[in-house]
């Protein structure tokens, strides 16, 4: 008996091993920013999703995909962007399976051909981990008559002075309209001349757009072009930089 047992126990040994060397590489994880401009702010965040997916597979890069009956590839932004804003920052990661090795700087370059205009690829890195967004900075340029622009500015010192201010955003039919304290989420906000810069916090529980602080402040948000400049995120190179100005 000992001696049949022990060529199981060995054979067992080696399919232990042999398990633990066809245990699969991880994804490689390269973080992407991109500009998303023009007409295309009127896409969907879903249909961002979806432009991606096509470009990447027009690109024939080796995504990663989730596993079970309908396979995806694995793509994440770090934040949604809302629906009309125009954006010089934002985030995706793409999961690449890590055979070939896919360096950033090729992938950004058999991206780029086959991106929409509208959507400007300007660099990329490999990262861990998804991004810890702290706050978005946007930035508008208000078409207003002097005489507004005067009223605007006393709406928001008053309104950055002030105590917690609680607004009412709809959600569409059928849902709960969402309250938040607008003060609380507001970091800083100013106005030179006619242009009205905000940072507005982001958490795990979600963040505040920057249509919320235009209404507070009794300006219509659909006639004024918003742009985020920046998205802040701990693991954000780029984290000590100033925003470059609009174009």
């Amino acid at each position: 008996m000992e001696t049949d047992d022990a060529p199981e126990a060995e054979t067992g040994a080696k399919s232990t091993g042999d398990k633990e060397k066809t245990k699969p590489v991880p994804a490689d994880r390269i973080r992407l920013r991109f500009e998303k401009r023009g007409a295309l702010k009127f896409i969907s965040h879903h249909d961002l999703m979806r432009t991606f997916e096509l470009a990447l597979r027009r690109a024939d890069l080796n995504v990663a995909h989730t596993q079970g009956f309908n396979p995806r590839p694995k793509l994440s932004f770090a934040i949604a962007l809302p629906l009309g804003v125009e954006s010089l920052d934002e985030i995706l990661d793409i999961d690449i399976e890590p055979v070939p090795r896919l360096i950033p700087e090729q992938l950004v370059e058999k991206l780029r051909p086959q991106m929409p205009a509208g959507i400007v690829l300007r660099e990329a890195w490999r990262a861990v981990g998804r991004p810890r967004v702290l706050a978005c900075q946007y930035q508008v340029e208000l078409e207003l008559v002097p005489a507004r622009l005067i009223e605007v500015g006393s709406r928001l010192a008053e309104f950055l002075h002030g105590g917690a201010l609680m607004h009412s955003r709809s959600r569409g039919r059928g849902k709960t309209a969402r309250t938040l304290d607008v003060r609380a989420f507001t970091q800083a906000a100013s106005l030179d001349a006619s242009t009205l810069t905000m940072t507005l916090a982001f958490t795990p529980q979600g963040g505040m757009k920057p249509t919320d602080l235009l209404e507070i402040l009794g300006i219509d948000p659909l006639a004024q072009r918003v742009i985020k400049t920046r998205t802040l995120f701990e693991e954000d190179p780029l984290a000590d930089t100033v925003p470059a100005p609009l174009p």
